[in-house]
């Protein structure tokens, strides 16, 4: 079977380019399929999460980041004129692969559904973040004005692309709610992508960190919780891997409450189960997730997790108080108090640690993608 993943470009150290490269190297090695990423804005940069050499990468080269050093009128210019390169670039190459499933990561590819139609016996559009998060919206929608109206014609747009797909797969049951009023889609969750034999003796003094350096997930947050577990566990470590817009703020903030030998800013590192394996906690403070990847790994690394019960992924993940903690979404003081009861309770840290590690085996590579298979092969079987 062929299958055609459509994505802006893998050059981010986040979950959407982890998942779906695992995606591609297990359909493309355990099953035999031929993979193609499709991507439009890779511009010779590697990705950073190992590709297999049985997966097909291809850059199209329209390079979408060269409208944003232009004034809104140009921009819009310039976005116009590469969206009809970019469709003719899709084109060109689908007309030769003719994939059997085309799946679509909705971004502003999401438009171009009878095209997909065209080449391809199935086309599903996989969504990776929160249907209210969707191409940024919320940040439109802020600016107020005329922004606010261009956040409601780009929803329209894509409530209307998000009909014509054979199916919209969403990663938990309250995305599937919010897409009700739309249409009908499939539940598939992310797969675990670690799940080590060794037990995690979680005895370091060192707590984890893992997200980008960006508004949704909150990274702010988490230095105003830190400086009220400092005063109480000087000797515990925070280690933040991030990277993103907001590193330099944070990096300030840091040093304004003088946190620079508590809180460490860690670089990119490709053996991001090592670093779970000498932690004793995972962190999250995200503002909104659709299916945290970060959970999945850490407890899969036999991690207590303490995240707040933002919409909609972690409560999902951890079921609070008997493999984590979910707290009450933007009480700090109260994030801040469970973290420090962790770090004085080692007992209450193995224990949680044994039963997440269990518990998020509900979520193994093998369920999740013969989940894949069965929707592929049910759409091409109907076609």
């Amino acid at each position: 079977m062929k299958i055609a993943y459509i994505y802006s470009a893998f050059i981010n150290i986040g979950g959407a380019d982890k998942i779906i490269i695992g995606k591609a190297n297990y359909m493309a090695q355990q099953w035999g399929y031929d993979v193609y990423l499709i991507t439009d804005s890779q511009n010779d940069i590697e990705p950073f999460f190992p590709l297999s050499e049985k997966v097909h990468l291809t850059d199209l080269g329209i390079n979408f980041f060269q409208q944003y050093q232009y004034g809104p009128l140009k921009r819009l210019w310039v976005y116009l004129k590469l969206m009809r390169r970019y469709r003719q670039g899709l084109t060109d190459i689908l007309s030769k692969i003719r994939p059997d499933v085309v799946v679509s990561t909705f971004g502003r590819d999401a438009k171009f559904v009878d095209l997909y139609k065209k080449y391809a016996r199935a086309v599903i559009a996989e969504v990776h973040t929160t249907k209210s998060n969707l191409r940024a919206l919320p940040n439109l929608r802020l600016k107020g004005g005329v922004y606010k109206l261009l956040a409601a014609y780009i929803e329209h747009q894509l409530n209307a692309s998000a009909r014509r797909f054979d199916d919209v797969v969403v990663l938990n049951n309250l995305e599937q709610d919010l897409w009700k009023p739309v249409r009908q889609v499939t539940v598939i969750n992310n797969a675990v992508q670690y799940y080590p034999e060794a037990e995690n003796p979680l005895s370091a003094k060192s707590v984890i960190y893992v997200g980008r350096a960006e508004y949704e997930k909150a990274p702010d947050r988490l230095i105003e919780i830190w400086r009220l577990v400092a005063q109480r566990h000087p000797d515990w470590t925070l280690r933040m891997f991030c990277t993103g817009a907001m590193l330099d703020e944070l990096k300030a903030k840091v040093s304004e409450y003088d946190l620079q030998q508590q809180v460490l800013f860690m670089p990119p590192t490709k053996d991001m189960e090592r670093e779970y394996m000498t932690s004793s906690l995972c962190v999250l403070t995200s503002r909104f997730e659709g299916f945290p990847v970060v959970l999945q790994e850490a407890m899969g690394c036999g991690l207590p997790c303490v995240s707040f019960n933002c919409p909609s992924g972690p409560r999902y993940l951890i079921t609070d108080q008997e493999d984590g903690y979910l707290v009450e979404n933007g009480n700090t003081e109260a994030f801040a108090q469970t973290v420090c009861q962790l770090i004085e309770n080692e007992s209450l840290r193995r224990q949680l640690g044994r039963k997440a590690k269990q518990n998020i085996a509900r979520y193994s590579k093998e369920k999740i993608m013969g989940q894949w298979r069965n929707l592929f092969e049910n759409l091409t079987r109907n076609s």
